[in-house]
């Protein structure tokens, strides 16, 4: 048991060192570990121009009860501004005078704006279309409205 204890042992202290005259074996340096590969960064695809969207609105409302213009108004904007406005106004009060008046309070209402949207709408047609006679493409915008709804006993 003791040669296995002397044997083991060795004495790696500072004076042994300076004696002991063999020579220490050569320190050399761990290698390096290799860079990491860089990556290949490829620029992100460029979009695809996409479809041009062109969007048609609608002439703004000028009145509470407005409605969206009928398929004659649907081009108003190339006509004068009072025609422009008659076409909405009218297309509003064609809308009331078509509906159904189920009870009283409805009724009341219906009438209401029948008499707001509706009063005037004549003359005022026979006005623009005597003064726009001569521009074909505003006589063709009101040649669908009829001529006279006002005073007449709705069936």
């Amino acid at each position: 048991m003791t040669l296995a204890l002397v044997a083991g042992c060795g004495d790696s202290s500072p004076q042994v060192a300076q004696a002991d005259p063999s020579p220490s074996p050569p320190v050399v340096p761990a290698p390096a570990p290799p860079p990491p590969p860089k990556a290949v960064v490829s620029p992100p695809p460029r979009p695809k121009a996409g479809p041009v969207v062109t969007v048609r609105a609608q002439p703004a409302p000028w009145h509470s009860l407005d409605l969206p213009p009928s398929d004659v108004a649907a081009s108003a904007a190339p006509f004068p501004r009072e025609v422009t406005q008659f076409m909405v106004e009218r297309d509003s009060c064609d809308h009331f005078r078509g509906e159904e008046a189920y009870d009283a309070e409805r009724r009341a209402y219906i009438e209401e704006n029948v008499a707001e949207l509706c009063h005037g709408s004549d003359a005022t047609l026979a006005t623009l279309r005597r003064r726009y006679a001569a521009d074909p493409s505003v006589t063709a915008a009101l040649h669908g409205y009829e001529d006279r709804i006002e005073g007449r006993d709705e069936e």
